[in-house]
């Protein structure tokens, strides 16, 4: 258990990129004592480096994997489709975990992040599914994106993809 009191969270996020690939992207998450801190915290944003479920949320909210490359997007993604299939994310009550992005850190030790690596593709097709698919930019062309297996990687029908939009409010128009 880690040693902080303190409640990390997804919420300094904002939109990046321009035109029909603008997305939403996670900055430092601020770590504060949350008013609350005997129970967790219903938040709109899916994290990749503390997420546990049941197995069933794998099996239904799949990572996509027609998304080569695609750093920043990925956890949107999974959180949006997740909700639409009736998933509710929280962060816990108290820090558990921790995980350095610290790029000059002395503990990274030169490790490349994997789209430094040799033969590493652009993401930027990958980013026109992505945000297409959760109807992050509502007008793109469907003709400009790749629909492979998009039942399997899409959302879900349990609430529409709309409200979560209006209910957390992000405009993405």
């Amino acid at each position: 258990l880690s040693l902080r009191k303190t409640r990390p969270i997804m919420c300094n996020s904002h939109f990046e990129g321009g035109g029909e690939t603008s997305h939403l992207r996670h900055l430092a998450q601020p770590e504060e004592v949350a008013a609350r801190q005997d129970t967790p915290m219903l938040q709109p944003f899916w994290a990749a480096g503390m997420s546990f479920s049941r197995g069933h949320f794998i099996t239904r909210v799949p990572y996509d994997c027609c998304l080569p490359m695609l750093f920043q997007g990925e956890e949107i993604s999974i959180g949006i489709r997740a909700w639409t299939f009736g998933y509710d994310l929280y962060a816990p009550h108290t820090s558990v975990i921790f995980h350095e992005y610290a790029v000059n850190s002395a503990r990274r030790r030169g490790v490349h992040s994997f789209w430094e690596n040799r033969g590493a593709s652009n993401p930027t097709n990958a980013l026109r599914r992505m945000v297409a698919i959760i109807k992050m930019s509502p007008d793109i062309d469907p003709k400009t994106y790749d629909h492979k297996d998009e039942n399997l990687y899409g959302l879900g029908s349990a609430r529409p993809v709309e409200e979560f939009y209006r209910l957390f409010g992000m405009d993405v128009r």
